[in-house]
């Protein structure tokens, strides 16, 4: 899909910085832990822009170049081991300013993947991060259980025409055990790059 179409304007990638941050408590003392997501965009031709907006309640900062602060409130370790609500937290990707030849949107998504699931967890590097066995998946919201969008590979979500030109991607991220009945609480902090090809 990134090669050039015959007649269509090689795609040129432009980058874009989101960062969503949460306020976790995955243990009984208090802390405030950080999740970064990196936000970047594959353009061509005249782009649309993209921002991050609060869905279903969420708490969304926008800190300005596209930078945003998105806050989960603490929750205990028990809620991620139980995919309880208080694990998760909504958010909106809006599209506006498009050319008016875009006909879909995918968006794929990298990161430090654990293993072969589809979770994205802290670099190893990143001293800040205290969990252990446990990370962060991101699918679209009206999906059920736990079918997240798996990074470093060729899936991809496509945008309903509708959520082009008016109401947005909806997006749920979630923290889960890696490994079931692993879970370490400690302060958590990772990053994830979504990707958006246009035509």
């Amino acid at each position: 899909r990134y090669s050039n179409h015959k007649g269509l304007p090689m795609i040129k990638t432009t980058p874009h910085k989101i960062a969503i941050l949460m306020g976790l408590l995955l243990s009984p003392s208090v802390f405030a832990t950080d999740v970064n997501v990196d936000f970047t965009a594959t353009v061509k031709a005249t782009t649309c822009n993209i921002t991050l907006t609060s869905l279903n309640g969420s708490n969304v900062v926008d800190n300005g170049n596209d930078s945003y602060t998105l806050i989960i409130p603490k929750m205990g370790l028990d809620k991620i081991v139980n995919k309880a609500s208080q694990s998760e937290a909504n958010f909106k990707l809006v599209a506006s300013g498009c050319s008016s030849g875009i006909s879909w949107i995918d968006t794929t998504m990298t990161g430090n993947q654990s293993g072969s699931t589809s979770l994205i967890i802290p670099q190893s590097s990143d001293s800040s991060s205290t969990t252990s066995n446990i990370g962060m998946g991101f699918k679209r919201l009206e999906t059920s259980g736990d079918t997240f969008l798996k990074p470093n590979s060729a899936e991809y979500i496509r945008w309903k025409t509708t959520e082009i030109s008016t109401s947005g991607l909806e997006m749920t991220v979630a923290l889960r055990e890696t490994t079931p009945g692993q879970g370490i609480p400690g302060k958590f902090r990772a990053q994830a790059t979504f990707n958006f090809i246009y035509q």
